[in-house]
């Protein structure tokens, strides 16, 4: 089985999925935009723009030229591939930056797969949620459904085309309009349960001399230190936490960037905002950037007390990560969230309160035999649902039956 996937970034979604199927004898290659994409048993296909999208294109179809030229650069190196004889029998294309657009008509008998993650409206749920969350009205704007509703071309021009669409969870399938989504396939991208596993021995490492043997632990780790992922009513939480043990110790992975939103909060430096204004000892929290992912596993399985916050937005392998490694949780109330996990598996709070966050951390750390029940409940819903021991042979058992299926 000729297997091609297409993502702007490597390994993203698709990277180690295609490794695996590698070594179950696939013939997998993987078109993207990232320069340094290598991987055992991948064939590599690099495609990109030839040029930066006018700065004269109307506003509202700027998203859709710029997918274009993406496309165009994809379509312009799969007819070099075509040429020296490669023809896939499925691609798998990530929606949205527009470079699996014109992949049918490169490989018209191949089937085709669209990986959905968002379909943006507005006001989206996210934004609702951050205006409610600081006491602001609902946006009202002219212009911005217009522009959200054309970066949903790219998108629906792949809908169109595509023999079979995934999307990575319910409630990110509930973002798209009623009549698209019985064309959605919601399955999760898997999360390695045997290496994201806890570890009795790293509980009582000190993380190369970072915290003390004895040190309650509290761990935050996303992509970025943004609003999405509530980072600053976390920040906000933790002089509670410190003054709570002296022993407690915070130590949190990640860049100081902005993932997503809007210009307004990409204009924010919220570490330096948040070190501005609450009164936290430096000495107690540490900043580590961002782990590699031997270095990311040692300091979850460490975790006394993980939190994880995040609007109504697309959720992050992170969590499900710390649930399968069992952590003892500290997790938004919000939908994204208990899609995964409820009471019986983590300690909810409200993200926009942060005396209700360092109220969970503190009731986390301060019981830990229940919270230590809950993380293995958490890990029991990963292993049982969400493994790549099941997602991946029934993703491979999908593919294969779209290929029997067009002959």
């Amino acid at each position: 089985m000729r297997i091609l996937f297409i993502h702007d970034n490597f390994p993203a979604q698709f990277g180690v999925l295609g490794m695996w199927l590698a070594r179950q004898g696939w013939d997998v290659t993987f078109a993207t935009n990232a320069e340094k994409a290598a991987a055992p048993g991948i064939r590599v296909l690099r495609y990109g723009p030839h040029r930066a999208p006018s700065k004269e294109t109307h506003p509202y179809a700027q998203v859709m030229e710029k997918a274009a030229i993406n496309a165009q650069g994809f379509a312009r190196a799969a007819l070099k591939a075509r040429e020296a004889g490669y023809a896939p029998d499925i691609i798998v294309a990530h929606s949205g930056w527009g470079a699996g657009m014109f992949a049918r008509d490169m490989f018209p008998e191949a089937a085709f797969v669209s990986y959905c993650e968002w379909w943006y409206s507005w006001p989206g749920a996210d934004v609702l949620y951050l205006n409610e969350m600081n006491g602001e009205p609902p946006p009202e704007s002219l212009e911005s459904p217009m522009l959200e509703r054309a970066r949903n071309t790219p998108i629906a021009m792949d809908l169109t085309a595509a023999d079979a669409t995934l999307c990575p969870t319910r409630f990110q399938a509930a973002q798209f309009p009623p009549r698209l989504r019985p064309l959605l396939t919601v399955r999760h991208d898997g999360i390695d349960t045997e290496y994201h596993a806890p570890d009795t021995a790293d509980r009582v490492s000190t993380l190369d001399g970072l915290v003390a043997t004895d040190a309650p632990v509290v761990t935050y780790a996303t992509r970025g230190m943004e609003p999405h992922r509530g980072f600053p009513a976390f920040m906000a939480s933790l002089p509670a936490v410190l003054a709570a043990d002296p022993r407690t110790v915070v130590v949190i992975a990640g860049e100081n960037r902005v993932a997503y939103g809007g210009r307004s909060q990409r204009a924010v430096d919220w570490k330096e905002k948040a070190l501005r204004e609450n009164d936290i000892d430096p000495a107690r929290v540490h900043f580590v950037g961002r782990l590699e992912r031997p270095l990311y596993r040692r300091l979850l399985r460490r975790s006394n007390a993980h939190v994880y916050l995040t609007v109504p937005f697309v959720l992050s392998w992170s969590m499900l990560e710390a649930m399968s490694f069992a952590c003892p949780l500290v997790l938004s109330d919000t939908e994204p969230v208990r899609e995964f996990a409820g009471p019986e598996h983590a300690t909810l709070v409200r993200m926009n309160d942060p005396a209700t966050i360092s109220a969970g951390i503190l009731a986390t750390l301060g019981e830990p035999t229940a919270a230590a029940l809950r993380g293995r409940a958490a890990r029991e819903v990963i292993t049982a649902d969400y493994s790549i021991a099941k997602l991946w042979p029934e993703k491979a058992r999908l593919f294969a039956d779209l290929v029997d299926a067009r002959g």
